[in-house]
């Protein structure tokens, strides 16, 4: 039996388990805080879809200062370099719009799923910066056949 590649392995819902950014010589920044929200889809057919937030809390609830990446597109799987390139179509960051965001892939246990980027960035003065965004697979759900749950309106 054949292992699984990457695409296959990236398949479900994913939830997010943590957030990091480290400066070149080891400084390292958690910008969602240490109990960040998310979630990051990938489906068979090649899209994928990513949020990610802040918990808060934030000054004001009807108008939070959250921290918030959301962008979605194709995605491609380059299996002889452990990347994803997500081709980002639809983005809340507007510079993202049109780019292909290419991530190390690491499976560092069955349902643990670690993307990692580096990248020169002139906010840190040209520092390399690496971030490692970790992901914890969702279980499949076992009841789709019953009602939707109540709603508040």
């Amino acid at each position: 039996m054949s292992e699984l590649g990457i695409r296959e392995r990236l398949a479900g819902s994913w939830r997010l388990a943590g957030y990091e950014e480290t400066v070149e010589g080891g400084e390292t920044d958690r910008p969602l805080g240490d109990h960040p929200l998310g979630t990051i889809l990938y489906t068979p057919d090649g899209y994928m879809s990513a949020q990610l937030a802040s918990p808060g809390p934030y000054r004001d609830d009807q108008e939070p200062d959250a921290y918030y990446i959301a962008y979605s597109g194709p995605y491609d799987v380059d299996e002889k370099a452990g990347t994803v390139a997500h081709q980002v179509q639809v983005s809340v960051i507007p510079s993202w719009r049109g780019t292909t965001q290419i991530r190390q892939v690491q499976f560092r246990e069955p349902d643990t799923l670690v993307l990692s980027a580096s990248q020169q960035s002139p906010p840190r003065d040209g520092v390399k910066t690496t971030t490692t965004i970790t992901w914890s697979r969702q279980p499949a759900r076992q009841d789709l056949t019953g009602p939707y749950p109540q709603t508040r309106s």
